[in-house]
């Protein structure tokens, strides 16, 4: 221990003499470590914010939605319109038994109109369930209910977005106020809280209202269609079987025979969460490994720095030897600078790293950056690591020089 902490003295030593150019040589390790810090960091929270905003949705969800109007079956191209309708939504309910409840939602964009001020936004008509399936909370007020469906009544439920735009402040309690949808009186009933944005998705930015008023005062007296159908499975694990017995109700319904492409989606949550989950990790791999890149130029730059030390230092080396020091004494002895010099650009690197990645998050156009202390102390042993290969050779040249060579260097 005692000769490990001289060896670390002399090698401290020697790097103050030439202090610019240990602060220049440290540079490529400090922006490698602190890139790959702040884009794993980055990468992460991107991760965390994607799968939290799918867990958001609901629990043991299925997702049921008309076909695209152009979609790809075996044979190619083919256009499929064929909406989803109320009858979908009874023939769900009444034959699948995995499915615990069945929330269907019509929805359309319009503007919202308060004492002269407007905004756009998404217009959902949902029943007393979807709030359930969909995951929804209410803050202030209430949430529609089966009797306003069956009544038609013209209520809404606000999001918080929309409450500001309207109100001014997501702190003002609307409920009892009355807006305007395509110049129709709705009363507001509730406030929905807050589930944040992401990138482009404000989820925070909707209204809703009862499902038979928006398909009646959005879509006219004679519409059934419906967007969307939710499902909340009864448990985790009859998830495929749901999905097999949604599958097959509107294959029947829609008469679709044996062989004939499905022209609706079935979406099980779960698997689009992993997929995601996965997509998202290898983006974040990708980004390290890109960042890692500078690591490598950060470790030539030691070993380079070290040659030209051993270089400058050849009669020193020549002179210790000559008194006594060992091979092992000067292979450790140069070893150990050019680790005091990648460890002390890891630790700069490190905190620049978390420090960057909270800047670098929000122009991204994400809500926070995550810094895990696996990534940290990779980072650390990676820089070790880079200190100890490329410094390796150096040492092992200086070690080798023969002393009487040595001392008779110019």
């Amino acid at each position: 221990m005692r000769k490990l902490l001289m060896g670390l003295r002399v090698a401290v030593t020697a790097l103050t003499v030439h202090k610019m150019r240990s602060i220049l040589t440290m540079l490529g390790v400090v922006i490698g470590v602190a890139a790959v810090i702040a884009l794993v960091a980055v990468g992460q929270g991107a991760q965390a914010q994607i799968i939290n905003q799918f867990q958001a949705l609901g629990s043991n969800l299925l997702t049921v939605s008309a076909g695209t109007n152009f979609g790809f079956s075996r044979s190619g191209l083919q256009q499929n319109t064929r909406p989803l309708t109320d009858k979908d939504v009874e023939a769900i309910r009444a034959l699948a038994t995995a499915v615990k409840l069945v929330a269907p939602d019509y929805s359309a964009n319009a503007t919202v109109v308060y004492q002269g001020k407007t905004t756009n936004t998404s217009i959902s008509g949902v029943t007393a369930d979807y709030a359930t399936v969909r995951n929804w909370s209410v803050d202030r007020g209430r949430f529609v209910s089966a009797q306003d469906t069956s009544n038609l009544a013209l209520v809404v439920v606000l999001g918080q977005t929309v409450v500001e735009d309207l109100f001014g402040s997501a702190l003002v309690n609307p409920v009892g106020e009355v807006v305007r949808i395509n110049r129709q009186p709705y009363e507001v009933i509730g406030v929905l809280k807050s589930k944040g944005q992401s990138g482009f998705n404000n989820q925070d930015n909707t209204v809703f209202m009862p499902l038979r008023t928006a398909q009646v005062k959005l879509g006219g007296a004679g519409t059934t269609q419906v967007r969307s159908i939710s499902l909340q499975v009864r448990t985790a694990e009859e998830m495929d079987l749901a999905q097999a017995q949604v599958t097959a109700i509107l294959r029947a319904l829609h008469g679709l025979q044996t062989g004939a492409e499905n022209d609706f989606t079935v979406q099980n949550q779960a698997d689009i969460l992993n997929s995601v989950a996965q997509t998202s990790g290898t983006f974040t791999t990708l980004l390290g490994s890109i960042a890692a890149i500078s690591l490598l130029v950060g470790g030539i730059g030691i070993m380079n720095i070290m040659l030209v030390s051993v270089t400058e230092r050849t009669r020193e080396v020549g002179l210790r030897k000559a008194v006594g020091a060992k091979r092992s004494d000067i292979l450790l002895q140069f070893l150990t600078e050019a680790v005091v010099l990648s460890s002390t650009g890891g630790i700069i690197g490190v905190l620049l790293g978390v420090g960057g990645a909270q800047i670098i998050t929000p122009l991204l156009g994400g809500s926070r950056a995550l810094v895990t202390p696996q990534s940290i102390i990779l980072a650390l042993t990676v820089s070790l690591g880079i200190g100890i290969f490329f410094g390796l050779y150096p040492a092992n040249r200086a070690a080798r020089l023969n002393p009487i060579d040595a001392l008779r260097y110019e």
